[in-house]
């Protein structure tokens, strides 16, 4: 009975070394555990300064998704909107797939900041899968609607580039040019693509702005 049990807490302890190789713990855990828990006592102002600690110190995507979240919910019950859909975005460039609890989505101010927050980047996928298509004129569309909800950075340099490219392929030069600055503008060292840049219309005019010959 006892080589029983000794074998099964070897193998419980083998499995558990396994699984932190596979997912290692992060330095921020700790704080981000006592701000959960602050923020599920009403702590808000100390749960927003360990969140914050906990990423600093370092998370793993899902965990900086989760810090991210509660970080938005604290701007919004504090009536900071703005703040509270820039969390969101992170939290979602963090982890894509993310989504509320079924009580957290149906809070009456941070579930519609959050919807409004995904539909951001529904928006821009559209858009990118239309130009794709070769939708010229419904991709600008979408990737319009996609930068007036607000994008994270590097989404907001990509949708700029590839309006870029559509007033490039509809001879709309200077368009074409105001949309490559607007994109170097949020990310200097943004890069074509090698198929990219081989285009005859936008490559030359994009490798210009860039400084390049």
């Amino acid at each position: 009975m006892m080589r029983a049990a000794a074998a099964i807490l070897i193998a419980s302890l083998a499995a558990c070394a396994q699984l932190q190789g596979v997912l290692p713990l992060s330095k921020g855990r700790t704080a981000l555990s006592e701000g959960v828990r602050q923020y599920d006592e009403g702590q808000h102002l100390a749960a927003a300064k360990s969140l914050q600690r906990a990423l600093d110190l370092g998370l793993n995507d899902r965990e900086r998704a989760d810090a991210y979240k509660h970080l938005a919910f604290i701007h919004c019950a504090a009536g900071r909107t703005g703040p509270c859909r820039e969390e969101f975005r992170k939290a979602l460039s963090a982890e894509p797939a993310l989504e509320l609890a079924p009580a957290e989505a149906g809070h009456p101010i941070w579930g519609p900041a959050f919807r409004a927050v995904k539909g951001e980047g529904a928006s821009l996928s559209v858009g990118l899968k239309q130009f794709d298509d070769g939708e010229y004129d419904a991709s600008a569309k979408s990737l319009q609607v996609a930068l007036d909800r607000g994008l994270q950075p590097k989404d907001r340099a990509n949708a700029h580039k590839h309006l870029a490219f559509i007033y490039c392929a509809n001879d709309h030069t200077s368009a074409c040019r105001e949309e490559f600055r607007k994109a170097l503008a949020i990310e200097p060292g943004l890069e074509l693509s090698a198929a990219e840049a081989g285009h005859p219309v936008w490559g030359p005019i994009f490798r210009s702005l860039k400084g390049k010959k």
